[in-house]
């Protein structure tokens, strides 16, 4: 069962309007910006800083790059399936 959800997502996104795609391309990059400046935030804080504030910063930095990406792929099916409809 969960095979069969993954592969309907997969089809799902290999279906995707070419604007939606180039959407969600950009919004990956941007997560993937936010997702590097986390990580630096993280090396600093471990290699030079001990504050649980850079910690905190980093994390939460971590937490909003997963979040994103998470809606970024969530609204290109959801816009998506919306057109198709012609609703």
């Amino acid at each position: 069962m969960f095979i069969q959800m993954l592969n309907k997502i997969r089809d799902t996104l290999k279906n995707l309007d070419k604007k939606n795609i180039k959407i969600l391309n950009y919004g990956l990059k941007f997560c993937f910006a936010i997702l590097v400046l986390s990580a630096l935030i993280l090396v600093t804080y471990l290699f030079f800083i001990h504050s649980d504030f850079i910690f905190q910063i980093g994390l939460l930095t971590f937490q909003t790059g997963l979040c994103f990406i998470a809606e970024f792929f969530a609204s290109a099916i959801a816009i998506d399936t919306i057109s198709k409809q012609g609703l």
